[in-house]
């Protein structure tokens, strides 16, 4: 077995990391350029990497008797490799031309580095062709049709399957005889489908079929024994007004027509992530508004077990499916969970602030967490766990665009042991950062909520204060305990002098100093003053006349307000004029209340 290995791509360097020390084995490039995009092939043997003008071929082992091999192609944005390792594929970007057509997806012979294909791809999303596991048909989809191409290289295609505009094919199915899922879009008021077809019969009518409404897009993850399928559907506008991400439906059908129904979810909300066990017997699902619950079914898609509610949006089944892993990425904390799928019980936790890609190794005993740029630009770098939630390396990185651990054969897969074993010695990174990852010099990160400095038992500073310091009174909490305003440098408890020179402020009712008042205004304020009756401040009484009597006082409060302010000259609304007008008879109804009473 080889030993487990990643790889990483950052801004000035790239490189190949190798347990259990993960000492870095190698720097790609070797000079300074860094490179655009990188790949591992499906058997582990061979990394390919791009560079400005070529793409190289370099084996993943020190130990491996292979050869590098360069490839003399320019400005490749992508790669992938086929199933068997023999090609590998690259894509660039399309050029527009007049006499010819820009063969912008090229395949390329890994034994000899010669070209041996290509064709014309308008994006990069899809671009992948999709090639049975035994590379003896190759498909891709156009504009109006899906082309089968056997053996997978032939210039011309042996079957072509045309339908409408709004085709695209999905994964294959990895059976012995490979099947293909095809998503047809709404068109002309008909519903959605997706068509199960095997390669043997591409033709009309299929071996399964599915309709439905509300779906604008779909993803399809087939199981690994190739038996069953499940296809998620989103639509972009939530009919109901719940969400603002639009709506989601999980639906699960067999290829031989035997099953089909929707999955039931039983907390309302979208779902974030589903997928199956490597077993094929189960496959987990993770839905509902936050927290989030995950839950795993049976093949009849019947609920068969609930890890609970957590604030999770991820699932990754162990590559053995011995172990499940939960997790929240992205706006969540970063918590991941570790839970043994044969007793229900949790083996391990552990925080991953900030990480935006998870995987499991191929052995099945470490995860890898990355916090990748653009997606944050701060804190880029690669930790390495065990599966109990033990942090063995820490590896930080400027501008860290990708990582990810060296694939192996799934025949080669140990399988993994009853009971967890015990953690190997962390390496002397983590010694540096500390059992979480964060630095040990002082300087670690709050994870989790924000809490107010009150909260916390101590003061906010005043650089972020947003009020005058000469008016302001409001009293700072200390401990948790009210107190005098703070004083920085000052002893706690004692209270800022005195400002004899501040005036005390005045009340909007009293006279102003410019001699705006009128006399007639002065009779009516005093007149007020004697007419309304003295209500006692009880904000907690249920009388309905004591909140009639406040609801008028508080009328005409504003009414004198808006008395005052004519007077000054200013031109009120239409609708202020109608309240200075209807001040008599708040009065009235105001007095009879007071007699009532």
């Amino acid at each position: 077995m080889n030993p487990p290995q990643y790889a990483f791509r950052a801004q000035k360097t790239s490189g190949i990391a190798e347990g259990p020390s993960w000492a870095l084995t190698s720097q790609i490039p070797p000079d300074t350029v860094a490179s655009k995009t990188y790949v591992y092939s499906p058997d582990g043997q061979w990394l390919a990497y791009a560079l400005a003008s070529t793409v190289h071929l370099i084996p993943s082992s020190s130990t491996s008797k292979t050869t590098s091999r360069v490839i003399e192609q320019a400005n490749v944005l992508a790669l992938s490799f086929s199933p068997l390792s023999s090609t590998l594929f690259t894509f660039e970007r399309p050029i527009k031309s007049s006499t010819d057509v820009h063969r912008n997806v090229k395949a390329w012979n890994v034994d000899t580095g010669e070209e041996v294909g290509g064709w014309y791809h308008r994006t990069q999303d899809d671009w992948e062709p999709i090639v049975t596991a035994d590379e003896t048909h190759l498909i891709r989809a156009s504009t109006s049709d899906i082309l089968v191409f056997t053996p997978f290289l032939e210039p011309r295609p042996a079957v072509r399957l045309k339908i409408d505009e709004s085709t695209s094919s999905k994964p294959l199915s990895p059976n012995d005889e490979p099947a293909l899922a095809v998503w047809l879009g709404e068109r002309h008021g008909a519903p959605a489908s997706l068509a199960l077809y095997t390669l043997s019969s591409l033709m009309p009518p299929t071996t399964a079929r599915k309709a439905f409404y509300k779906a604008d897009k779909l993803t399809v993850k087939w199981n690994p024994a190739g038996t069953m399928a499940l296809f998620m559907t989103h639509t972009e506008v939530d009919q109901t007004g719940k969400s603002y991400y639009g709506e989601t439906n999980l639906y699960c059908a067999s290829l031989d027509g035997s099953f089909s129904g929707m999955v039931e979810c039983d907390r309302e909300g979208p779902i974030y992530d589903y997928t199956w066990s490597p077993t094929s017997r189960e496959f987990v699902v993770c839905y509902g508004y936050m927290p989030a619950r995950v839950q795993l079914y049976d093949l009849k898609a019947k609920p068969i077990h609930s890890f609970g509610p957590q604030h999770r949006n991820v699932v990754m089944y162990q590559p053995q499916g011995r172990l499940l892993l939960s997790a929240g990425f992205g706006n969540l904390s970063g918590g991941v969970d570790i839970w043994d799928i044969s007793t229900r019980n949790k083996v391990g936790e552990f925080q991953a602030p900030t990480s935006s890609h998870c995987q499991w190794s191929s052995c099945g005993r470490y995860i890898l967490t990355a916090t990748l740029s653009p997606r944050l630009r701060v804190d880029n770098g690669v930790k390495i766990w065990w599966c109990g939630g033990q942090l063995l390396h820490v590896h930080l990185q400027e501008e860290l665009y990708q990582a990810s651990f060296r694939p192996q054969k799934t025949g080669q897969i140990i399988p993994f042991p009853s009971v967890v074993p015990n953690a190997p010695e962390a390496n002397e990174s983590v010694a540096l950062y500390g059992p979480k990852g964060q630095p040990t010099n002082g300087a670690a990160k709050p994870v989790g909520a924000y809490r107010p400095p009150g909260a916390r038992g101590t003061v906010a500073s005043e650089a972020f204060s947003r009020r005058d310091e000469s008016t302001d009174t409001t009293p700072m909490f200390r401990g948790g305990k009210p107190s005098n305003r703070y004083v920085p440098g000052a002893p706690p408890g004692s209270a800022p002098p005195k400002d004899k020179t501040k005036k005390k402020p005045k009340n909007k009712k009293d006279k102003p100093e410019n001699g705006t008042m009128t006399p007639e205004l002065e009779a009516e304020l005093e007149v007020e003053k004697v007419e309304e009756p003295k209500v006692q401040d009880s904000p907690g009484t249920d009388d309905p006349k004591q909140k009639k009597i406040r609801t008028l006082m508080k009328k005409l409060r504003a009414v004198e307000d808006l008395k005052m302010r004519q007077a000054n000259g200013e031109t009120l609304e239409k609708n202020q004029e109608v309240k200075i007008q209807a001040e008599q008879t708040l009065r009235d109804e105001l007095r009879q209340l007071g007699e009532d009473t």
